[in-house]
């Protein structure tokens, strides 16, 4: 109930207008910024002190020329190695082993922002997507009267704002980099669906929330350009808005798509279908299922505190999302579920992005199997804003326990080279690197 009471306060607020800060519109409703944390007491991880890298800095920004390409970036940060040095087992566990408690938190709507918390400089903000739906993220602004560009970073299925991996990205970007950065937790995830009960389609709704969240960062006064950072569903999600940025131009910076898919029919049938034991998805089944059953159970609940008696039926602690699909997103939206996965793949519509987009993958990626990027290749036909990269390892969205050097140098470089630099400087004290920017390009 407490819930509840939350999203009526929540909606008053936005009617009223007056929320004691900025507001952005997206077609339908206004942002809002709620709940600063600044000035309280953040216990923040030695790895994301405010302080950059000492030494030789990891993720040297590329060099551009005047006519910017994706061939040109593409052959620059191919140079960089990949390098795994770990065992196969240990860098797995560096990459996922520190995000378990916390997607198991957040699916059972318990607080997480305790374990990775962000510092004092995020502030809590909540803005609308374009059908209106109200979702909330951290914003982290540069406040030295330096115009910076800025990035938005995506979570994955039943994964939220709060991960681990999310966080490592944004201080990253945020510390070490001098980014203006908006971290939301997409509908349905986190924070958000506390406060609307509009169902995850697998990318295409998100997509539109992700554009939001980059015309809300956008919009912000010391904000020159906005890219659009996504993983796993996130990057399916980010393949959707940079093509639906044919009709909301927000993503300004360049877009890259961490471990995504083709089809989202695919890969719904693929992770609802229990594996033998020995299949590397297994352990992500398990994963899923558990966390799937905890996510039902607790829509189950609200929607009886609602008075609604429809609910997401299936096996116990069995990743159906069949079933969700069917019985929960395509009557919520009023469209068929074969519209649904047609609107969330993204190789429906990749050969028509006109937003510089990157996509990497792994052969071994159990979740997102490696024929998903052959198939997503062959629908791009060649478009030149597309480039995917397919690597002989990495898992599923764990490069950065692989080879750490690497994925930060490639997400750097990559947003170096497509965001909107402006011409300043900063000491190394504050922002880690400063900008430095020619008249060309």
């Amino acid at each position: 109930m407490n819930d509840i009471k939350m999203r009526e306060n929540l909606q008053r607020k936005m009617s009223s207008g007056n929320a004691g800060g900025k507001s952005c519109s997206c077609k339908s409703g206004n942002g809002i910024y709620v709940d600063s944390p600044r000035g309280q007491a953040f216990a923040f991880s030695g790895q994301l002190r405010r302080s950059g890298p000492k030494g030789v800095r990891e993720g040297k920004a590329i060099p551009r020329a005047r006519q910017r390409s994706m061939k040109e970036i593409g052959a620059s940060l191919r140079d960089i190695p990949f390098s795994p040095q770990k065992p196969y087992f240990l860098s797995l566990a560096s990459a996922y082993g520190p995000d378990l408690s916390t997607i198991w938190m957040d699916t059972r709507g318990l607080k997480i922002g305790n374990v990775y918390p962000y510092p004092g400089e995020f502030e809590k903000v909540v803005f609308r997507s374009i059908d209106g739906t109200p979702l909330v993220g951290v914003l982290g602004l540069h406040r030295d009267g330096n115009k910076r560009p800025g990035v938005v970073f995506c979570h994955g299925l039943l994964g939220s704002k709060s991960n681990n991996y999310i966080v490592k990205a944004a201080m990253d970007a945020f510390t070490a980099w001098g980014y203006n950065v908006l971290v939301p937790d997409l509908r349905n995830s986190g924070e958000s669906k506390r406060f609307s009960d509009s169902p995850s389609t697998g990318g295409w709704k998100e997509g539109q929330d992700i554009l939001c969240a980059c015309r809300f960062l956008g919009e912000m006064e010391q904000v020159t350009s906005v890219a659009a950072v996504g993983y796993s569903m996130g990057a399916g999600a980010v393949i959707n808005a940079a093509y639906q940025c044919g009709q909301y131009p927000y993503i300004t910076g360049g877009a890259i798509a961490w471990s995504g898919y083709a089809s989202m029919e695919q890969m719904v049938s693929h992770i609802s279908r229990r594996p033998p034991a020995g299949e590397p998805f297994f352990p992500f089944y398990v994963i899923f299922a558990y966390l799937y059953g905890m996510r039902r159970m607790e829509i189950r609940r609200y929607l009886q505190e609602e008075g609604d008696r429809t609910h997401p039926d299936g096996r116990p602690y069995s990743p159906d999302f069949w079933r969700y699909i069917r019985d929960i997103a395509a009557p919520h939206y009023g469209l068929s579920e074969e519209k649904i996965y047609i609107l969330s793949s993204p190789a429906e519509f990749i050969s028509r992005v006109e937003v510089p987009l990157l996509v990497v993958h792994a052969e071994d990626d159990p979740v997102c199997p490696v024929e998903e990027m052959e198939e997503l290749r062959r629908a791009a036909g060649g478009n030149p804003n597309v480039d995917i990269w397919v690597l002989p390892t990495g898992s599923h969205c764990a490069f950065d326990g692989f080879d750490r050097r690497w994925y930060r140098s490639v997400l750097r470089g990559f947003l170096d080279y497509w965001a909107d630099l402006p011409n300043w400087s900063a000491s190394s004290g504050k922002s880690g690197r400063p900008y430095r920017r020619s008249k060309q390009g």
